[in-house]
């Protein structure tokens, strides 16, 4: 049985109000600009699909393979994501706010400006995934990985990231302001000029980082280690301490 879902769209034509039903059907086939509102796509394989600006709000896709899918500014609004693959997947500008990820793979997949708003993501893997210029406000990211993954300018504003893995990331001009970032693990990762004013940075780790002209004004650095990290034109402001070892204001 086919399933449909009903969208409805307002709009002014003439100086009046006037609402369309858009159906979404759930049997209709996978191409860009389906809209596939409220379905369930569970377990479904849609490697290498072209899904380009498809709606896809409220989807279930729990265990769907989109690995090296095509979903340049799709809307996956409010989506279901647990053990979806997406690795690959061409994903600039989708749009993922409020959805819940958990246990997912976005290894090298290209996630240039898309936005993550209030997203929660649990034990899913970003690693080497291009993420240069994503917006992540307020989004609670646990247990997950984003090692050498490109995040230049990306806005991780008021997000929930303890213990999460940065190693080795290249996040120049990125923005952790307000961030929640205890245990966070930047070793080794390139922070030109990222900002984490008012942080929360305690026992975070920027072991042989780059935060060269970084900003850390205001944040609290309690046993945060910096050991072998670049430093040079870095704002430290309001200082806190530090453990042993640790470099700038506390060497």
């Amino acid at each position: 049985m086919i399933k449909h879902v009903s969208v409805l769209f307002c709009f002014m034509l003439f100086g009046g109000l006037f609402t369309v039903q858009v159906q979404a059907k759930c049997e209709d086939t996978a191409r860009a600009g389906v809209n596939w509102t409220g379905c369930d796509k569970r377990g479904l394989d849609l490697r290498g699909v072209d899904l380009k600006g498809a709606v896809l709000r409220r989807v279930n896709f729990t265990n769907a393979n989109l690995s090296k899918a095509r979903l340049q500014g799709a809307d996956l609004n409010f989506s279901q994501l647990e053990n979806t693959d997406f690795s690959g997947a061409r994903l600039e500008r989708a749009r993922f706010n409020n959805a819940k990820i958990m246990s997912s793979n976005f290894s090298g997949a290209f996630l240039d400006e898309a936005r993550f708003s209030r997203t929660e993501i649990q034990q899913s893997v970003f690693t080497a995934a291009r993420i240069n210029k994503a917006y992540f406000y307020e989004v609670k990211i646990k247990q997950s990985q984003f090692d050498r993954a490109q995040l230049s300018n990306a806005d991780f504003s008021r997000a929930k990231l303890a213990k999460t893995n940065f190693q080795k990331v290249i996040a120049e001009s990125a923005i952790f302001n307000n961030a929640d970032l205890e245990s966070a693990d930047f070793t080794g990762a390139n922070l030109k000029a990222a900002k984490f004013e008012e942080a929360n940075l305690i026992s975070a780790h920027f072991n042989q980082a780059d935060l060269s002209g970084a900003s850390i004004r205001g944040a609290i650095i309690d046993d945060a280690v910096f050991e072998g990290a670049s430093l040079s034109s870095t704002i430290w402001v309001k200082y806190q301490r530090c453990r042993n070892g640790a470099v700038g204001v506390c060497k």
